[in-house]
């Protein structure tokens, strides 16, 4: 409180505000901004932007996540298929099966999952769920470099208005939305 009615620390707050206002205005110049509406605008637009980057994320990060489901049920079907061929051929079903219950039990999940996946009923290949998955890796490596660009140019742009509407003295006519939980990074 004491430092607030110091003559010293009004001026040096004056004097950080103007510099603040000067780096807004020379921002606003170099960008090309002629008017607030279409400084508003811009903002909008890339609000729009980092809002549909984020849901391509969201998409692959998805895509990704149901291609390893695959890839692990896809692994446990082979690991146990050999067991669950001699469960076939066993003279004894009732004793092998309690013997092996939990290797046949991992196969047959994993064999309905991935019939509940396949639309012809085939077993997708190791190999090519692999490849997939690096092709989704890499898109989705880039789709977060789209997001966080646009997210940051966002928050720029935010903040520039704010300071454009703290030089025009006027009330802020827009509050910035709360991201619900923690941000992807």
């Amino acid at each position: 409180m004491k430092a607030q009615q110091n003559a010293a620390y009004a001026n040096k707050v004056k004097l950080s505000n103007l510099k603040e206002m000067a780096k807004t205005v020379a921002y606003i110049q170099e960008r090309g901004y002629d008017t607030r509406d279409s400084l508003e605008d811009s903002f909008s637009e890339v609000k729009n932007l980092a809002s549909s980057s984020r849901k391509v994320l969201k998409d692959t990060e998805d895509k990704l996540r149901i291609l390893n489901e695959q890839i692990h049920y896809t692994g446990q079907y082979l690991a146990n298929k050999s067991v669950y061929r001699q469960f076939c051929r066993a003279k004894h079903k009732g004793q092998f099966r309690e013997e092996h219950s939990a290797e046949i039990a991992l196969y047959e999940s994993a064999r309905k999952f991935l019939q509940g996946q396949s639309a012809d009923g085939r077993l997708p290949s190791i190999k090519l769920l692999k490849a997939e998955k690096e092709q989704l890796l890499h898109k989705k490596k880039e789709a977060r470099k789209t997001y966080h660009y646009y997210r940051d140019y966002q928050k720029e742009l935010n903040t520039v208005c704010s300071n454009v509407d703290k030089i025009l003295g006027q009330a802020r006519t827009r509050q910035p939305k709360k991201q619900k939980g923690a941000d992807i990074s």
